[in-house]
């Protein structure tokens, strides 16, 4: 059941007021405090152990040197991370996935992208952040001399969200400022720790003793397609052809069985997706795999007889289902970038509205997208080119052929070498995507790369480095959300994709092991970053909050020698408002603004 953003708020208040109730009555125990939905359970037990483990001072503090400038970095970060996205959201607020009430919340099976298969993975990466975490704060006050009054465990309703060790006040006040950035610094340097350790380990040996299997992962099933009829289904492996072959017995090999089935297909040619700025114009639906697709009058049943027909041919009679017939050039559909290439040498086309339909390279037939994306992976910067094209003639209404030599440019990212057209190109033959089989593929091999995995000889994977590395991987729980090149999150090796992947000979026999472990790994070093992540936010209670007082304090002092406490409120609680909106902003704004 869905629950829109006002139902969640209103429950909150309700729920809210129900506990200040119950508090007035008595009824709920001194030892648990509450603030509205925000409740936190305090205990003395615990304080010996953190005296023991404080017992090497001079290296706690080195770290706590070290946890300051991480924090403080990250605090800066997050300032204008948090102000960057609140705008992007204002300026387009329309909602996406991750802005639904549902994905707020850090609950398995509640928030889409944290499946139950994960649960126990997630909820071990949490308890030991929360560990680390408040362990750090904890024996950093004892480093500085600060008195540990209560620990305990935060709540928001019955759901843990973090831990905390709430210092003795007046021990606390009268450590040095940069004592107290110390021992503010120490949860999330922990945190960060953590994340970095879990990641070298799946980087490296875990990671690295699992490879893929051979064959095509199946993500997904195009309904009413070839695959769909042939009884294949989502976490499928197709082990007994190549994809493209003509081929009609396919071999299957489902879950975790050692039986390969076997099943016909008969391939039959579909349209997955149209561009509006392609050439061929339809009045009804042509999406599917139900129209009859025709070229120069022939019907055609596969791709490969699809671009057979094209050949060397620019302009093609093209027929889909009871749609007229119409004389189209077929090449792949593109848009000119801005002070691209292209761009630069023919200023006409600005501005670009994507009626371009490539068909020639330098004398190399161009079908399709991939057929433009093969050429330009081959080139260098500098390179000159001569490009055939169609153009729509809007006096006209017609499509008209041109030519243009272009002078390829050095592409924006530099890890890529070859040359830069400067042009965005729509997927498939003149913006219209086909397909014989209805596979959609899970990115088994992409993902495995990207946790240190797969072929360590592929010069793409060596290019990577930790930190690059690190950043995409904490994006895949997300990632259908965040890019549009991908369709699929990845939330560890679940039952949904171990069929694509197996382990070394050595621990073949327990490769769900090897599973658990990277899962493991994987969680905890995601839950801990973006836990040390969100506690250097510079707003009350946070972590970061408190890092800016001191900070803010020690300013104050250096300029008018004088203890000005007022000043610092004023500066805190408004940076304090700022935060709390953007972040209202960024995670419900989406909901509230788009109505």
């Amino acid at each position: 059941m869905e629950y829109s953003i006002w139902t969640i708020l209103w429950g909150i208040l309700v729920y809210s007021i129900v506990i200040r109730g119950l508090e007035q009555k008595g009824i709920i125990p001194k030892y648990i405090r509450s603030q509205g939905p925000i409740h936190t359970i305090h205990t003395e037990k615990g304080r010996k152990l953190l005296e023991k483990l404080a017992a090497p001072t001079g290296l706690w503090r080195m770290w706590g040197n070290i946890g300051v400038i991480v924090a403080s970095l990250m605090m800066v970060a997050t300032f204008v991370l948090l102000i960057s996205s609140a705008f992007m959201v204002i300026q387009n607020p329309a909602p996406t996935a991750l802005s639904q009430p549902r994905n707020v919340l850090i609950i398995p099976g509640v928030n889409e992208f944290l499946p139950w298969k994960v649960a126990l993975e997630i909820f071990l990466g949490l308890i030991i952040g929360l560990i680390v975490h408040e362990g750090g704060h904890g024996i950093m006050c004892r480093v500085e001399k600060i008195k540990v009054k209560t620990m305990g465990l935060a709540l928001f309703t019955i759901l843990p969200i973090g831990a905390f060790v709430e210092p003795n006040e007046n021990s606390r006040k009268r450590a040095s400022r940069t004592g107290q950035i110390r021992m503010f610094s120490g949860g999330v340097a922990n945190n960060f720790l953590v994340a970095i350790v879990c990641f070298l380990l799946l980087f490296g040996p875990v990671s690295g003793g699992i490879v893929m299997e051979e064959g095509i992962a199946v993500g997904g099933i195009l309904p009413g397609s070839p695959a769909d009829q042939a009884g294949i289904i989502e976490g499928d492996r197709v082990v007994g052809m190549g994809k493209g072959e003509m081929v009609e017995e396919w071999e299957v090999k489902r879950g975790n069985s050692d039986e390969v089935l076997r099943t016909i297909m008969d391939r039959e040619i579909g349209i997955i997706s149209m561009s509006g700025d392609g050439p061929y114009k339809h009045r009804g639906s042509v999406i599917g795999y139900e129209n009859n697709l025709l070229i120069e009058g022939v019907e055609v049943q596969t791709i490969s007889e699809l671009k057979e027909l094209i050949g060397t041919k620019d302009v093609v009679l093209v027929q889909i289902g009871e749609e007229e017939a119409q004389l189209i050039p077929m090449g792949a559909l593109v848009s000119l970038i801005e002070e691209g290439p292209w761009m630069e040498e023919d200023e006409t086309q600005w501005p670009p509205i994507g009626h371009i339909v490539v068909t020639d390279i330098n004398g190399v037939r161009v079908i399709d997208d991939e057929g433009l994306t093969d050429f330009l992976k081959e080139s260098a910067p500098g390179m000159v080119v001569e490009i055939k094209y169609y153009e729509f003639l809007e006096s006209e209404n017609r499509w008209g052929k041109s030519e243009q030599k272009v002078q390829l440019g050095k592409h924006p990212n530099s890890q890529i070498g070859s040359g830069f057209l400067g042009v965005i190109s729509s997927e498939g033959i003149s913006g219209i995507e086909f397909d014989d089989i209805g596979i959609v593929e899970y990115p088994a091999e992409t993902y495995l790369q990207i946790l240190g995995g797969g072929d360590k000889g592929m010069a793409n994977n060596e290019q990577v480095s930790f930190g690059s590395r690190m950043m995409i991987a904490l994006q895949l729980p997300v990632l259908s959300a965040t890019s549009a090149n991908f369709s699929f999150n990845f939330a560890g090796f679940t039952a949904d994709n171990t069929n694509f992947y197996s382990v070394g000979s050595s621990l073949e026999k327990m490769d769900w092991v090897v599973f658990k472990l990277a899962n493991v790994l994987f969680w905890t070093g995601w839950i801990n970053f973006n836990l040390g992540l969100f506690n250097c936010i510079p707003t009350a209670p946070l972590d970061g909050g408190h890092i800016l007082r001191k900070y803010v304090e020690i300013v104050i002092q250096k300029i008018s020698k004088k203890e000005l406490p007022q000043i610092a409120n004023f500066v805190c609680r408004g940076v304090s408002v700022i935060m709390v909106m953007c972040l209202v902003v960024a995670i419900f704004g989406p909901s509230i603004f788009s109505g």
